[in-house]
């Protein structure tokens, strides 16, 4: 293979035997990681639709020759394992080319899968969870979001071209070490290196770059209230007041740290030499050193919350969704063009920007919507694999005044719920953050960020912001959702599922007891080894967790219902609304046939018509 012509398409990378050492972490990828490569695929597929000779570049792939033939995954492993399950579900590949070191059970099911094409065969094992996972997503999962009729890998058009420019067109830069390379050394040298900057630190020291005079001196108080700030809003999973001292977040929030004030930047003069930088240049590097650490001037003993949160959406992420609230379009070649959600677009949109764009207001912008965005959208609380545990949180700041002493007065930081009654609230924003996960696509965010443009909308009441996520999912439903959708087995959009347990929880809360999570498995209550014509309607299907899906391949529909002491699925009713309702009628007939499941559809479809009034909204 040598250290010549890095470039391979993966018809070359496979013609290779490849084998994953011990020392190497196992298959890892998620969901996110699936669909976007896969989104990825397609959207440069249709690029070489147009110019077919096009190459897309999918990443590097580092491996050391062995003795034996097989070529040692150094770097790429996730990658590769993932390409050649694709491969196979493609048809371009007919036997295994990789294997794994000392992991028999990743071996069988690799051998299995390549002679099937199946995973319903294969016993669950939580050693190859991840495997069979992947080999679910990359079947179902939807390959052009951003297109109105959603595709999976199989409804793809022209299919041959589609294979031959994923066996021909894509490209990985495949790298040799040398034989007598020392491996440890090598990834203690690959950890160490220093990591090239994001593309938000250099938008950062762009923006910084503008903070001069007419002179080109720079302001250092401006630069370093605009670098503490900046800092701040970057750590999305802490809540924005936890990240300033007591005196800013005054001078930030208010006396009660629940307001939000513009940031009134000192005007330095020229005649302040001490105030000024007198420099040839700025870089990216004097914007780097101004970053805060997070315990700079920070009195931590005066946050009483030890609370963890995760954000839904990254810093880069939250960035292009501002430059899209204030400015929607942006120069692209010439031309206006819509504003994408894409981080990856990230400098590319600041380009299309910068005469428009002034530092200090899109300072104080981002200060007030990442305001907005810890005070009206959900965090989680948990890792949202752990299934169980999982917890969707909605806060907002408040200031706690206590006595230390006699004559001693102290304030704390706390957090509390930023609505008093919010379970619905919670409920309706987290069934839209589990159907729509991929931040490049999470238009209903950009849609609620940008409600509060009107800054009226701040002191929003929980029933007005109610009816807002209401209108929204309704919305949703009644211009991408009907009727053809519903018995098309695991192509029902997951979005029905989730709305269909939301309508049923507001209808009977205190029937169904559940939470949304990140279930994206389409479960047939009635096997689909039956060949049961119904096995495919809507009545039959539920949602749940791709765990779940394969621990249940061999369950009859009694044993999946069973609600005694025993069971294993119905967990004290503590499932989605209509998986209980399906398994409630299993477990009142003592059986689950085309009876229970027309019944199961015809309530179902008396929900959805029913929808308006459910959620108490007026009908259009």
């Amino acid at each position: 293979m040598g250290n010549q012509n890095l470039n391979k398409n993966l018809k070359e990378i496979f013609n290779h035997q490849y084998i994953v050492p011990l020392y190497q972490r196992n298959y890892a990828w998620t969901e996110d990681e699936i669909a976007q490569l896969l989104q990825d695929l397609y959207e440069n597929f249709k690029k070489f639709e147009i110019n077919p000779y096009l190459n897309y570049f999918i990443g590097s792939l580092v491996v050391l020759k062995r003795k034996d033939g097989f070529y040692e995954v150094i770097d790429g492993q996730q990658r590769l394992t993932t390409l050649s399950i694709l491969l196979k579900i493609l048809g371009l590949v007919k036997s295994p080319k990789l294997f794994y070191e000392s992991r028999p059970e990743v071996e069988a099911f690799f051998d299995s899968y390549y002679k099937n094409i199946k995973t319903k065969d294969i016993a669950f094992d939580h050693k190859v969870s991840h495997l069979i996972n992947a080999v679910d997503l990359l079947n179902n999962s939807i390959i052009n979001p951003d297109e109105k009729i959603e595709k999976r890998l199989s409804e793809i058009h022209s299919p041959d071209l589609f294979k031959k420019f994923v066996f021909e067109n894509v490209i990985l830069v495949l790298v040799e070490i040398p034989q007598e390379t020392d491996v440890a050394s090598y990834f203690e040298i690959m950890n160490n290196r220093g990591e090239q900057l994001k593309k938000h630190e250099i938008l950062k020291s762009y923006l910084m770059e503008t903070l001069k005079d007419e002179d080109g001196n720079y302001y250092q108080k401006q630069q370093d209230e605009f670098s503490k700030i900046w800092d701040a809003c970057s750590q999305m999973d802490t809540h924005i007041q936890k990240l300033f001292s007591s005196g800013d977040r005054l001078k930030y929030f208010g006396d009660n740290y629940d307001e939000i004030y513009p940031v009134d930047f000192i005007e330095e003069e020229e005649e302040e030499e001490e105030e000024i930088i007198e420099t040839l240049g700025f870089s990216i590097n004097d914007a780097l050193e101004k970053t805060v650490k997070k315990t700079d001037s920070i009195n931590i003993n005066d946050i009483d919350d030890s609370g963890e949160d995760h954000s839904i959406i990254d810093f880069p992420n939250f960035l292009m969704h501002i430059f899209k609230i204030k400015y929607n379009t942006y120069s692209y070649n010439g031309n206006e063009t819509e504003i994408p959600l894409n981080e990856k677009d990230l400098l590319n949109v600041y380009d299309g920007l910068k005469a428009k764009i002034e530092a200090k207001d899109f300072i104080n912008d981002l200060l007030y919507y990442r305001t907005i965005f810890d005070r009206f959208i959900i965090k989680s609380s948990e890792d949202e694999n752990q299934e169980d545990s999982y917890k969707w949180t909605l806060q907002k700041p408040s200031k706690y005044t206590y006595h230390k002493s006699e004559d001693s007065i102290s304030h704390s930081l706390k957090y509390k719920n930023a609505f008093d009654s919010q379970d619905r609230l919670i409920k309706s924003i987290s069934l839209l953050q589990v159907t729509f996960r991929n931040r490049k696509y999470k238009n209903w965010l950009q849609d609620i960020l940008f409600l509060f443009s009107d800054k009226k909308n701040f002191r929003l009441s929980s029933i007005e912001y109610q009816e807002v996520i209401d209108q929204f999912i309704i919305s949703y439903f009644e211009k991408n959702i009907n009727e053809s959708n519903y018995d098309q087995g695991v192509k029902v959009p997951h979005f029905l599922f989730n709305f269909i347990d939301y309508l049923y929880w507001v209808k009977s809360p205190a029937l169904f007891d559940f939470k949304f999570t990140y279930r994206n498995s389409v479960e047939h209550h009635l096997s689909q080894s039956l060949n049961n014509p119904v096995q495919d309607n809507l009545g039959n299907l539920c949602l749940v967790s791709k765990s779940s899906n394969s621990r249940m391949n061999n369950e009859s529909p009694v044993g999946k219902a069973d609600s005694s002491s025993t069971g294993k699925y119905y967990k004290n009713g503590r499932i989605p609304p209509k998986q209980k309702r399906m398994y409630d009628l299993t477990n009142l007939n003592k059986k689950w046939e085309d009876y229970e499941i027309a019944k199961h559809k015809i309530e179902v479809i008396q929900l959805l018509n029913a929808r308006v009034d459910i959620l108490g909204l007026q009908a259009d």
